[in-house]
């Protein structure tokens, strides 16, 4: 039997939401790679799966670990599902060594969708912007800090960021000085779990609010920044100009895309205004 390598997304919170392919790739592969081993086994025994080699993979050691984990697998010709504490792996977390270790000896990589924080929190943000950056992690030096709110107000993007409970008053606080007070905030907490909330505010309100709540700072946090400009921005003249040409060669859909990504402008605003003209 070859080796391969599965990408495994493990639920977030709720353990009903591991999918039968998860369920199958685990109970298939021989050895099982992970952040933290106690989270894993959590898993693993509630699912019934047992008698796995499980290895853990963390920041330290992800270099070392991921060689020797693929040179005994490849040599007794084992499958390894790679699995982090929670989501989709290799995503703010140290499994990409693994992929690319895996991928430069030729060894089969398989992804196995699942649950994902990121996209969770977006989708019941009511954000009307079908783009977005993801960044992980806030820096902790205040310079870096700075440039990376920075460029959040340059590129007018919504942008995600995972974030621990003790830190969230400090990324609200730098948002306010930084950005803006105005700056709109979609906060995701505990997504899926028992205590999951929602919270929709300028960056200053929500500061104050949590500095006033201090028992609400629990739990997983994913904090999506929402430019103001984002909603103020308006199609030019030149934008319609070329949306008008396109139109005469290209589908309404496909049109409006290359309009909004050439002038990094909102695609439904531009696609509502291409059925506007049509109907003129």
């Amino acid at each position: 039997m070859s080796t391969k390598l599965y990408i495994v997304a493990t639920p977030i919170g709720n353990l009903k939401d591991i999918t039968l392919r998860a369920i199958e790739t685990l109970q298939l592969c021989s050895i099982i790679v992970c952040e933290d081993t106690r989270v894993t086994k959590k898993l693993l025994n509630h699912l019934g799966i047992q008698n796995k080699k499980i290895y853990t993979i963390h920041q330290h050691n992800e270099k070392s670990a991921a060689e020797k984990i693929i040179h005994e697998a490849v040599l007794k010709g084992e499958s390894i599902a790679y699995v982090t504490d929670a989501g989709t792996p290799c995503i703010s977390d140290p499994g990409m060594f693994l992929v690319t270790q895996a991928r430069s000896l030729k060894i089969k990589i398989e992804p196995i969708p699942g649950p994902s924080a990121i996209t969770a929190a977006f989708s019941v943000s009511g954000i009307d912007d079908g783009r977005f950056n993801f960044v992980g992690f806030l820096p902790t030096k205040l310079i870096a800090i700075q440039e990376t709110l920075n460029l959040i107000d340059q590129q007018q993007k919504p942008t995600i960021f995972y974030e621990s409970p003790k830190r969230v008053l400090s990324f609200l606080k730098n948002v306010v000085n930084f950005i803006s007070p105005s700056t709109k905030v979609f906060i995701a907490r505990e997504m899926t779990k028992l205590f999951e909330t929602y919270y929709s505010d300028s960056a200053e309100n929500l500061f104050r609010y949590f500095k006033d709540i201090p028992q609400e700072l629990k739990g997983e946090f994913v904090i999506i920044v929402i430019p103001n400009k984002i909603k103020e921005k308006l199609i030019s003249n030149e934008e319609i100009t070329l949306l008008k040409i396109l139109m005469k060669e290209l589908p309404l859909k496909k049109a409006a895309a290359i309009v909004s990504e050439f002038y990094n402008s909102n695609k439904k605003d531009l696609y509502n205004i291409g059925i506007e003209l049509k109907n003129e």
